[in-house]
């Protein structure tokens, strides 16, 4: 037992030095993004940082000092809601973030692309995906994010799209300040930044939700379990028009393979009936684990089991290990003591 729970102290302070160094390096590259893309069209960005780039351009009063006198309130609701861990990274990413904003102020002289347009969707691809990296790794670049992170974890909603909601209100009111056309490319860019840090935070592994009526569900389970590797689900329904009970087919696939199971289904009935749907959040075998970054124990990019010996151990993919059918898988929740079973 004192070996294992050394073990699981060990992965926690692994855990906390990955995310402070993606925290630094995705805050750096956050701050270049904006001074170097944003700053020199006069664009905005979301949030605190965003009202910090307003009175930059009034005043020229620097974005960093401003964003990080600003982020005060937001921590100690942080600290109320989020917890211990989640605001000492948020004190450590605004404090970086603001640092470095200032720190590279100067690359805002350097132009490197002329064209507006072009320019906010540059500023907006390294922005939105340096933020990702923060997010998955439960950190932030501080003010709305904080705000952002919370409704994810009460409500569920992605972080991308409460920051886009709230940062459209800014955006509007800056129509005011300046001129269309800033506004008009920063409302893009912030449409993209959401795109792409969702992505990040979701994974490029997108995965589908697929419905399949057929005569012959049986064999069209065999088929993906056989073809695809991946389990199925018997629904059972009735129609509305015959009053036939049916069978419905319900498996979660990849995106990649969605063209495959439609060949396959055909080769078993060229008469079923298909849907698919985006699926988000999928976790259980095969896919992925919960995400531990609450408990701030384990590496959110790894799956945890029990081995055989009842030791924790860590793999990048369920697939390692899920299909071993002699070795026993057993998820660790709340900082459980591996035991088994």
């Amino acid at each position: 037992m004192p070996t294992r729970s050394k073990k699981i102290k060990t992965i926690d302070k692994k855990s906390f030095l990955i995310q402070f160094l993606v925290t630094l390096i995705g805050t750096f590259i956050y701050a270049i993004g904006l001074n170097t893309f944003m700053i020199p069209h006069k664009f905005l960005s979301g949030g605190f940082t965003g009202i910090a780039m307003i009175l930059y351009y009034l005043t020229g009063f620097p974005i960093g000092l401003t964003n990080l006198l600003a982020n005060i309130p937001l921590l100690y609701l942080s600290y109320k809601y989020m917890g211990k861990r989640y605001t000492l990274f948020a004190i450590i990413s605004t404090v970086l973030s603001s640092g470095f904003l200032d720190l590279t102020v100067s690359l805002s002289k350097i132009v490197p692309v002329h064209t507006p347009i072009v320019s906010a969707i540059a500023g907006a691809f390294i922005m939105g995906s340096s933020m990702g990296l923060l997010y998955r790794y439960g950190s932030s670049t501080g003010g709305l994010d904080i705000i952002g992170a919370m409704i994810k974890k009460y409500y569920n909603i992605e972080i991308g799209n409460v920051v886009l909601c709230i940062n459209i209100l800014i955006i509007l009111s800056s129509m005011f300040i300046f001129q269309i056309e800033p506004a008009v490319c920063t409302l893009i860019a912030m449409y993209l930044n959401a795109m792409f840090s969702n992505r990040v935070v979701l994974g490029f592994a997108k995965r589908k939700a697929a419905f399949i009526i057929s005569d012959y569900p049986l064999e069209i389970s065999d088929t993906i379990l056989r073809n695809i590797h991946h389990g199925a689900t018997l629904l059972y329904g009735q129609g509305t028009f015959s009053g036939r009970e049916k069978q419905i087919v319900f498996s979660i696939i990849s995106l990649t393979q969605i063209s495959k199971l439609r060949k396959l289904v055909e080769e078993v009935d060229k008469n079923a009936f298909i849907f698919i749907i985006d699926a988000t959040d999928v976790i259980g075998k095969g896919f992925t684990a919960p995400n531990f970054l609450k408990t701030g124990r384990l590496l959110p990019s790894k799956r945890y089991f029990i081995d055989e010996e009842g030791e924790m151990v860590a793999t990048d993919s369920w697939e390692n290990v899920l299909h071993k059918e002699a070795v026993h898988c057993e998820l660790l929740k709340n900082n459980e003591k591996p035991k088994k079973e």
